[in-house]
């Protein structure tokens, strides 16, 4: 059984706007969304993207995790994103993932190399990105590299940070 995978807004986002998380429904069980990024998706210029979420809810796929505030994950959040406890916080997404995967031995998702990884190692927890999932799908044989490449450029033009200008030189670069 893997690890519960705690998600980040970016690694989310790049399945949620191109409409389809099918090669997540596949690969997990169920994910694990903070609700700091839950509620990163309830603005009006993004409600459909909330929208997809929702159902994705409604199905049981998509658990929204919440913090005890008397509970150790609940301060090291605080201290990871606030500028009360940190000259350097990090987003309420990132910092909500990190704290739940630390707190549950579990996975952070998420794209965001620059204020994620430090803590990733520090925790010593495990990371995946968007790319990685991808490889993970192709490996099962749940996407061909011709569809994760259609998958990659639709998150490149819904302007989604990915580090290869496509999955084919992601892939690449992952096997130097």
């Amino acid at each position: 059984m893997m690890k519960p995978v705690f998600y980040d807004t970016d690694c989310l986002s790049c399945f949620i706007v191109i409409n389809d998380t099918s090669v997540l429904e596949k690969l997990f069980d169920c994910i694990y969304v903070p609700f700091e990024v839950y509620d990163e998706f309830d603005r009006p210029h993004i409600q459909d993207y909330k929208n997809r979420i929702d159902r994705l809810i409604d199905k049981g796929f998509v658990k929204i995790v919440t913090f005890d505030t008397r509970e150790d994950d609940y301060l090291l959040y605080m201290k990871l994103s606030s500028e009360y406890f940190s000259d350097k916080p990090i987003g309420k997404g990132e910092a909500a993932a990190i704290a739940h995967a630390k707190k549950h031995n579990g996975i952070v998702a998420s794209n965001n190399t620059r204020d994620v990884m430090p803590y990733v190692v520090k925790y010593d927890l495990e990371r995946i990105t968007t790319g990685d999932i991808l490889v993970m799908a192709l490996k099962e044989g749940i996407i061909t590299e011709n569809e994760g490449n259609l998958m990659w450029s639709g998150m490149l033009n819904r302007n989604r940070w990915l580090n290869a200008d496509s999955f084919t030189a992601y892939l690449n670069k992952k096997n130097r």
